[in-house]
């Protein structure tokens, strides 16, 4: 007997109950065809990856007309009912627990549809290519690239984490990328969130053993999943990142486990500043394991120490210009100057000159990080106008520029001859050309020696016109004196003896003599962040190395960028502990008022930066230093106002 013509037909001559053919819906252990409409909304169109837990579709939303990613279960028909049941209850969770997030570094859901016995996410279309694939194309990456993507992951984690959500299976695979770049976790199928059924077995190990935690290895003796189980996960993804390659591997998963749960990583070859972030997540035993808000604290401060150049890996056009030719290493760990980039910076022209290539959202992160913590009290007043800048006209009737720098500060800012006041240093250079910028030839600009305490001191009273020395802005500050920055991004650190072995992290200066300078941001800082520390104060820092090396104080405290110099300088008697504590943005300080001034001194310092002169002496005083190139900020484009 003739079965019939046409897709009824055909999905008899299969078994199939007719109209679901017709239908596009696919028979057992099928899946289905591209065309086929969900839901009557979702038409699939490119199948763009296969996991564990389902098969990623890209797809149209026939109603709002939009591009957008379906996900769909694997194992049709290939299962009993009970577990293709447990499958769907995972989706349907998963669904869940991304919706109830909804943070930018975390895949966003649009829609959860029900049909044909399963359950169908509809998502944000991002890149297909995950962080595996992004490895496997170039091998270990830059530690700049690295600290970027872990950072943005870790900043969704914790959005997932003050959820209630707990996400079980933080891996390469599970970070994807952003049409612009930025970095989004995604694939919660094994997620659990307080208020969730459970689906998964009594001593089931859930997870991907070289991403699971050791707390959670040993199925015997296994404790519950936490929050720092997934910080475990990032870590490895982080070690990953760095050095091309898992730091747990075995024959078998078994094997993988174990070396998880028993044995210590290699040590990084490559890490550089991510050494301690490394080490701190890599911890084996959950209560000691470093908290996410330390780990995202270290993070900044070394995402904002590396060079302000393009990313070598532009994931805004990676699927589109995938290189297949090797890896992209970085042998020094990210603080050898980068290649020149091909040409959208345009013949002739470097780099460092281009604004356009300079990550937006890494660019508006380092300046929040640095400034975050007092932007929210500060609010600058609104310009009235072009507006006449008293300090500017009192300086050109007097025929001089009077100008505030440090005088021992190497690298910075040093009195190189007292009898003609002259001083070298990267804050010099910089003054000198604010200085020309503003209308003053060289033989009329005046550089007087400023401490710390004193600095504020000097403006109120007009004793000199602006201050270029190390001033990191405060809101304390603020109140008494106006601000045009930021020009340098530091970090707050603390130098010590190298024969100070038992120190390690700054929790071990407790209870010990640490010197900083009076009226320094370290003597606000440190009180609060190490109680129990024992402050003594000095007119400079130069005074605390030389007690430091006398053995009268335990450790020196203040800018990294200032504890280099002398570390340069004494190489091997002192050694930096290379943990910040404390982001530090440095400003052009003036009288408070002196709005007029302030908006040409900002633009002097972007044309400063913008012409190549801040990374030609950057180059000169501070890579020699060992310090990665931080960003300088962004001066006039910065609205302050609405930062906070």
């Amino acid at each position: 007997m003739h079965s019939g013509g046409g897709p009824d037909g055909e999905a008899r001559a299969r078994g199939v109950p007719p109209g679901r053919a017709q239908a596009g819906v696919p028979g057992p252990g099928e899946e289905p065809a591209p065309g086929r409409l969900i839901d009557n909304r979702y038409e699939l169109r490119t199948r763009l990856g296969r996991g564990g837990m389902g098969v990623v579709w890209e797809a149209r939303d026939t109603r709002l007309h939009r591009r957008v990613a379906v996900k769909e279960l694997l194992f049709r028909g290939a299962v009993d009912p009970e577990t293709q049941a447990q499958w769907v209850e995972r989706a349907r969770r998963e669904a869940q627990a991304i919706a109830r997030i909804g943070h930018e570094h975390v895949v966003t859901v649009y829609d959860v549809t029900e049909a044909d016995g399963q359950v169908w996410i509809v998502m944000e279309e991002v890149n297909p290519r995950s962080l595996a694939d992004l490895l496997r194309t170039h091998g270990r990456l830059p530690v700049q690239d690295a600290a970027r993507i872990c950072l943005e992951v870790l900043r969704g984690l914790r959005a997932v984490h003050a959820a209630g959500v707990l996400h079980r299976d933080v891996k390469p695979h599970n970070v994807l990328f952003r049409r612009d770049g930025r970095a989004v976790l995604m694939d919660f199928g094994i997620a659990t969130f307080e208020g969730a059924a459970q689906v998964t077995r009594l001593h089931e190990t859930v997870g991907t053993p070289s991403y699971l935690a050791p707390e959670l290895c040993d199925p015997a003796r296994r404790r519950p999943p936490s929050p720092a189980s997934d910080l475990w996960s990032l870590g490895v993804t982080l070690y990953e990142m760095v050095e091309g390659r898992p730091p747990f591997r075995g024959p078998a998963p078994y094997e993988v486990l174990l070396a998880v749960r028993e044995e210590e990583p290699d040590p990084p070859g490559h890490a550089g500043p991510l050494g301690p972030v490394l080490a701190g997540l890599l911890t084996k035993d959950p209560a000691r394991r470093m908290e996410a808000g330390r780990a995202e604290e270290l993070l900044r401060h070394v995402v904002q120490e590396t060079p302000v150049t393009p990313s070598r890996l532009d994931l805004r056009t990676w699927p589109l210009t995938e290189s297949t030719t090797g890896a992209t290493r970085d042998d020094d760990g990210g603080g050898a100057e980068p290649p020149s980039p091909p040409s959208p910076v345009g013949p002739g022209r470097p780099w460092w000159r281009d604004r356009r290539l300079r990550l937006p959202a890494l660019a508006l992160s380092l300046v929040l990080v640095a400034a975050g913590s007092w932007l929210g009290y500060r609010r600058w007043s609104e310009p009235t106008g072009p507006g006449v800048s008293q300090t500017l006209e009192q300086a050109h009737q007097r025929g001089a520029l009077m100008v505030g720098v440090k005088a021992d500060q190497p690298g910075l800012s040093v009195l190189t001859d007292p009898q003609a006041h002259r001083y070298q240093g990267f804050d010099v250079d910089l003054a000198s050309y604010i200085a020309k910028d503003l209308g003053f030839a060289p033989d009329e600009v005046q550089f007087t020696t400023v401490q710390t305490f004193s600095r504020e001191l000097v403006l109120q009273n007009r004793t000199v016109d602006l201050v270029v020395a190390s001033y990191s802005m405060t809101p304390e500050r603020s109140r008494r004196v106006t601000f045009a920055g930021p020009y340098y991004l530091a970090g707050q650190d603390f130098l010590l003896r190298t024969d100070e072995k038992d120190v390690v992290g700054p929790e071990d200066l407790i209870g010990r003599k640490v010197c900083t300078a009076r009226g320094s941001t370290p003597a606000e800082h440190l009180p609060a962040k190490f109680h129990g520390v024992k402050l003594t104060f000095r007119s400079s820092y130069g005074e605390c190395v030389t007690d430091l090396l006398e053995h009268r104080v335990d450790a020196v405290s203040t800018d990294d960028i200032i504890l280099a110099g002398y570390q340069k300088q004494h190489q091997d008697r002192l050694r930096l502990l290379g943990i910040p504590f404390q982001s530090e943005a440095y400003g052009v300080g003036m009288a408070l008022g002196e709005e007029a001034l302030r908006r040409q001194v900002c633009a002097s310092i972007d044309r400063y930066v913008d012409s190549g002169a801040w990374y030609r002496s950057w180059q000169r005083w501070l890579q020699p230093l060992g310090l990665l190139r931080p960003s300088p900020g962004t001066c006039s484009n910065t609205d302050w106002q609405h930062l906070g």
